[in-house]
């Protein structure tokens, strides 16, 4: 078991992390987000190294109305220090939903220092500590799935409501792929208008019309789906898998070799059963952190 791991030794410094200035607006943080792929960004007061918010590719899809960066960040930020233990992080990981923390310096606790995210604790802390508890212990087993054809704005309602971070995909007979917010936000369109549009041809709140709904975000400027492309045109076909029986320690490896933030977890035969993420491989180390601190 690896302990006591400094958050300054696993933490991504502060010249390196990409941040967002305010003020700033919508298009900015999409561009970026399209540049980078990442989840999350500190924000921060414009010429600056002081730290106000975070904002994330999940605020975009709870804020479906909203412009300015200012507005859609998160002002009440967790933060950590350079001299905190990863155990701390950890901690937070395990009970929270978001992917990454602030780090700030110890004297005034506003001016960022650093980044620390899930995929640290999981690549620098865990992976190193070979943790052989067994994958049915922390796994989702109550997981939303998707049909590969259904329209790309109904899938993305689904991932929304759902709460999860990707979508299974699967077709008459099996699991064919898998698809994520980031998926979604590639083939985003962003429109100039003046009042709510919808470009289905369905009841205003029929949520059962495949086409009743093909705009995601709503404004001056609008962020919509393309409402004739299907799942299958834009999910992620090769699929990473861990089987039952796994261990954490052999599942944390293989999300941090394959770059991946959650793995289905299928059945020796290749039956769906449910969906393991980083948080839960978080969850897996503090349980074991403690049970050999009590040893």
């Amino acid at each position: 078991m690896v302990k006591d791991i400094l958050i300054s030794r696993i933490m991504t410094k502060k010249d390196d992390i990409i941040t967002m200035e305010i003020p700033g607006n919508r298009d900015s943080l999409l561009e970026i987000i399209n540049k980078t792929g990442l989840s999350a960004y500190p924000v921060v007061k414009k010429g600056t190294k002081e730290l106000v918010g975070i904002v994330t590719r999940s605020d975009l899809f709870r804020n479906p109305d909203e412009t300015q960066l200012s507005l859609l960040m998160e002002r009440k930020v967790v933060t950590l220090t350079p001299s905190d233990k990863a155990i701390t992080a950890a901690r937070i990981f395990a009970r929270e939903v978001f992917q990454r923390i602030p780090v700030v310096d110890e004297e005034t606790g506003k001016l960022i220092e650093g980044l620390v995210s899930r995929n640290d604790i999981v690549k620098k802390v865990i992976v190193p500590s070979k943790i052989q508890a067994d994958v049915d212990k922390y796994y989702n087993k109550n997981v939303a799935t998707i049909w590969e054809g259904t329209p790309v704005p109904v899938a993305a309602t689904i991932l929304r409501l759902c709460h999860q971070k990707g979508l299974p995909v699967v077709n008459e007979t099996q699991m064919v792929g898998i698809i994520t917010q980031y998926d979604f936000l590639k083939v985003a369109e962003i429109l100039n208008s003046q009042s709510k549009s919808r470009t289905g041809h369905g009841a205003e709140n029929d949520s059962s019309s495949w086409d009743s709904e093909s705009v995601l975000i709503i404004g001056s400027r609008t962020l919509t789906l393309p409402s004739t492309m299907k799942v299958s045109e834009i999910m992620e076909r090769n699929i990473e898998v861990c089987y039952e029986g796994s261990t954490i320690g052999e599942i944390s490896k293989k999300m941090s070799t394959k770059k991946l933030d959650q793995l289905p977890v299928v059945s020796a035969e290749g039956k769906l059963l449910g969906i393991i993420n980083q948080k839960d491989v978080i969850k897996a180390y503090v349980d074991s952190y403690y049970e050999n601190s009590l040893t």
